[in-house]
């Protein structure tokens, strides 16, 4: 037991490394993970490529900030090798004990600069291996040599479901001791019931000339290719095809492909059924004022949307992937259906819309599992001790000695 009197070690000195500031899932892992941390434990820090919504929010929850402007989604070898310089340089400049990174492009930039900065401990966390579904067969191998160099480069690899945990095993041929599968997790006391009211009220804003006996449906998620949000658009097209139209839908999120959605809207002529919302603050109300989830996603790790739509008490309607399948379970709290299947999606929309007692009876199931399985302070917890013993691993020490002699 340690005596009284003696003074407790400093706090670690965490950084998560994250390439755009905005907030939606993956850098929401980030924020939650910098908020909920003990900070007797750790000192947190937030490194991404300019200022934004993620760093104000980080900055409120008492991290310190710090921008790479060099880093960019495209590849290129001069600007990439730019930014890696100057992650170097600031690695070195922070004496790290943690750096956490996330996502392929920041996530190989970083762990190769965590490695040459000698930083003692370096995670990855994969939000949903995105290669298989590059374009070509050269991008795919191109960036499965990323992921096995990259896995070889931090001292543990997270993955958020069981299909990514077995590819990074078997094809990636990293040690099972390396690799740990920790579920998202989210503040479900967020989620609260709001009375018909606040429906009512949450409703009108959003669809002032529309009554109350409409079925609502929602996605949250940003606009562009992984999300697939132009799949729902053609469900609802096929859906007023088929005479169905006693519904309306709301995107919440922003992203490259916002014009292209607005465009394909005007062009079916579905305006009065679909509204793009862009990033809002009142998330977890605009749920609360739904019917039903939909995420059509073409990868995922596991959504925090989803928990999120389950917290709720919304059936949710999903893409049959890894992630989304690992949530949702068939005929129990959703439905699943084929990847880019907008006739599948439209046929599982339209048995909710008809049977509103069934989809009351799927989002209270969901509910539940959401508050049972995916609260944020058990991710934390484990997060905190996979931390804990990569910090007492002899690499690690031996790591730390020399960054502090």
């Amino acid at each position: 037991m340690v005596p009284p009197s003696a003074n407790p070690p400093p706090p670690h000195r965490l950084a998560h490394l994250q390439l755009l500031p905005l907030l939606s899932g993956v850098q929401r892992v980030s924020l939650d993970e910098l908020r909920s941390l003990d900070r007797g434990a750790y000192l947190p820090h937030l490194i991404c490529k300019e200022s934004g919504p993620l760093s104000e929010q980080a900055t409120a929850a008492g991290a310190v900030c710090h921008f790479v402007p060099d880093l960019v989604r495209p590849i290129s070898p001069r600007v990439d090798l730019q930014a890696l310089r100057q992650l170097i340089k600031l690695l070195r400049k922070l004496r790290l004990q943690v750096l956490h990174t996330h996502s392929s492009k920041t996530g190989i930039l970083g762990r190769v600069a965590g490695r040459i900065s000698r930083v003692p401990v370096v995670v990855h966390t994969v939000h949903g291996f995105a290669f298989p579904f590059a374009e070509s067969r050269a991008t795919r191998a191109i960036y499965y040599a990323v992921e096995y160099i990259g896995g070889r480069l931090c001292d543990a690899l997270i993955v958020l479901n069981e299909a990514d945990r077995k590819f990074a095993v078997e094809r990636l041929r990293l040690g099972p001791e390396k690799v740990h599968l920790i579920p998202n997790g989210i503040d479900v006391s967020r989620f609260v019931d709001l009375t018909a009211t606040q429906r009512q009220a949450a409703r009108r804003d959003l669809f002032p000339d529309d009554g109350d006996d409409l079925v609502w449906i929602g996605m949250v998620g940003r606009l562009w290719r992984q999300k697939n949000p132009e799949c729902l658009v053609h469900a609802t097209v096929e859906l007023h095809r088929r005479g169905c139209r006693r519904f309306r839908v709301v995107m919440i999120g922003d992203g490259d492909l916002r014009g292209e959605l607005e465009a394909l809207i005007e062009d079916h002529r579905v305006g009065e059924t679909v509204r793009l919302l862009g990033w809002r603050e009142d998330v977890p109300n605009l749920l609360g004022a739904l019917d039903i989830f939909v995420l059509p996603s073409r990868w995922e790790g596991l959504p925090l949307a989803i928990i999120e739509a389950m917290a709720a008490g919304l059936p949710v309607v999903a893409s049959d992937i890894p992630g989304n399948r690992d949530l949702v379970e068939e005929g129990v709290d959703g439905y699943l259906f084929g990847d880019d299947d907008a006739i599948g999606l439209a046929d599982r929309l339209q048995a909710l819309i008809a049977n509103r007692g069934q989809a009351r009876a799927m989002g209270a199931r969901g509910r539940v599992k959401a508050r049972q399985e995916y609260c944020l302070q058990k991710r934390t917890d484990r997060i905190d001790t996979l931390y804990q013993q990569l910090l007492n691993a002899p690499s690690a020490q031996s790591r730390l000695q020399r960054q502090q002699d």
